[in-house]
């Protein structure tokens, strides 16, 4: 199983996830990991922070290393949603939260893109935005280990995360609605979702998964978007459900 970090996130949200004695007693190999630009990773020569192209990054590992099963929290959940459409890799998906239209997104990441498109302007967001971040994940962290959680955000550069949020709403305004993009897919994929989640999703998008035919929504009790650090043992229960699901 190949675990994949949200925006601004790392490797290390998984952690309690990861600690779950359920995947240690089923037998599982776990590996959270950091794509380039996330936790300060150097990114390849004129990388372009595409979407499409860490598709093709997580899809080369995952037939590298022989993965089953590839779950993407928030950025990377919408990364799978072009993995599943694609159909290259065959295993299975668990997307954690993924925006399928602009306007299912938060209010300040909306307002974080538009900045960031302005010369001068986007800079000086960015170079100011680690006190506003503080401010707002505050209530969204764990306290027992929001001082970790929020030092491996700020691992992340700011350039990256700057071309990571304007790649993002680039790829969702090439292609709109991401829910007929994902009804294409070919294999068993799981979109996972927080009862009190800060991502929108419209009855138009509810009924669009619920047609597709590989596609499956489920919803997490307790949690918001942080479903990771809100109800790791609800997540690690998804994980096992979803691997001993009868392929479609």
């Amino acid at each position: 199983m190949l675990l994949l970090p949200g925006l601004f996130c790392t490797a290390e949200f998984y952690t309690d996830v990861l600690s779950d004695p359920a995947l240690a007693a089923a037998g599982v190999l776990a590996r959270a990991a950091d794509p380039p630009g996330f936790a300060g990773r150097p990114v390849p020569r004129d990388f372009d922070y595409r979407v499409e192209t860490y598709a093709d990054l997580v899809e080369r590992y995952a037939e590298r290393e022989a993965v089953d099963l590839i779950v993407g929290h928030s950025y990377f959940a919408n990364v799978g949603v072009e993995i599943a459409a694609r159909g290259r890799y065959r295993g299975k998906l668990l997307l954690l939260s993924p925006s399928f239209s602009r306007a299912d997104e938060e209010a300040d990441l909306l307002s974080l893109d538009g900045a960031s498109r302005i010369p001068v302007v986007g800079t000086l967001v960015w170079l100011g935005i680690n006190p506003s971040l503080k401010k707002g994940m505050r209530d969204r962290l764990p306290s027992a280990r929001f001082h970790e959680l929020f030092e491996q955000m700020k691992l992340n550069s700011h350039a990256a995360n700057r071309h990571l949020v304007t790649g993002f709403f680039d790829h969702i305004k090439q292609y709109g609605d991401l829910t007929g993009r994902l009804a294409t897919a070919t294999t068993p994929v799981w979109v996972a979702r927080g009862d009190r989640d800060e991502i929108g999703l419209t009855r138009q998008e509810q009924a669009a998964i619920a047609a597709a035919p590989h596609v499956l929504l489920q919803t997490i009790p307790g949690a918001a978007h942080f479903s990771i650090t809100d109800t790791p043992h609800a997540i690690a229960r998804l994980v096992l459900d979803l691997l001993d699901a009868a392929p479609d």
